[in-house]
């Protein structure tokens, strides 16, 4: 079941990253063909979304390898690598957007720029919907497509009031449109800190308290970490009840650990001998 639902998070993921390409392709050409600033950020933003999708595929695919002698647990977490590699490509295309962008000398835009950042977004759309399905690289890269549909609103308006207006419009234009990629930088590489850093779901941990103790076991300790969301692994150290056997102790203990893995929590129980004994 679990590998079932791997593959069709690629499946998912490769349908979006398509979308994603033919989205850039529109919007770099928007740049190349009429001159907007604005539609230029949003078009470097759209290579490293291409990028980064292109690194989340990757990984995702190598994260579904069944458990080795190297990863007993599974290659689950190496998806992780793929969120990571989000926020460097596009990183990299933060810096490269602040040097193209330029000082503000005066140019010319063409209002028809705005119809391809609008036909680039509607790309983008549909993108997010799909890659939002994947709770992994897929969540992040989902949170920059986002960002992409942001920024393509704002390049649209920015290359119409340019061509119509000012440049200095479309050149405000294309600096919100970095200031946001800089803010989202910041905080979705804080939010993936936090995830790969061992953190414990509180509901999951309170569930399985719940199932030890329905069985008359107190919990003398139990750690719960993530693998991936919907995914778990842990220990636990309980005291049977007075004048439970360890032989009638053991199997609740599988009964428990059983029922918990076909939840995908996968829960080491180790029995305190000589409480149980007493």
């Amino acid at each position: 079941m679990s590998n079932m639902r791997g593959r069709m998070r690629f499946k998912v993921l490769s349908i979006a990253l398509a979308l994603i390409l033919g989205g850039g392709i529109v919007k770099t050409s928007g740049y190349l063909a009429f001159g907007s600033k604005a539609v230029l950020v949003d078009a470097l933003t759209c290579i490293a979304a291409a990028l980064g999708g292109f690194i989340v595929l990757v990984t995702t695919k190598i994260s579904l390898s069944p458990p080795d002698t190297d990863h007993p647990y599974g290659h689950e977490r190496i998806a992780y690598g793929g969120a990571l590699g989000v926020l460097i490509v596009y990183s990299i295309v933060a810096g490269a957007a602040i040097i193209s962008i330029g000082p503000p000398e005066p140019y010319t835009v063409d209002s028809r720029a705005s119809v391809t950042a609008l036909i680039g977004t509607a790309l983008y759309a549909a993108a997010i919907i799909l890659a939002r399905m994947d709770p992994i690289g897929g969540s992040v890269l989902a949170v920059f497509t986002w960002s992409e549909i942001i920024e393509g609103l704002v390049s649209a308006a920015a290359a119409y009031a340019g061509a119509s207006l000012s440049y200095i419009v479309d050149y405000a234009g294309g600096l919100a449109i970095l200031a946001y990629l800089l803010a989202s930088l910041y905080r979705e590489s804080k939010e993936l800190t936090f995830k790969i850093s061992d953190v414990t779901e509180k509901d999951i941990t309170t569930k399985v308290r719940k199932l030890l103790e329905s069985r008359k076991f107190k919990v003398k300790s139990l750690r719960i970490r993530t693998i991936i969301p919907g995914k778990y692994s842990g220990d636990a150290v309980i005291i049977a009840p007075r004048g439970t056997s360890l032989e009638a102790a053991n199997i609740l203990v599988d009964e428990i650990t059983e029922a918990l893995l076909k939840e995908n929590i996968d829960l080491v129980v180790h029995i305190d001998l000589e409480t149980a004994a007493e």
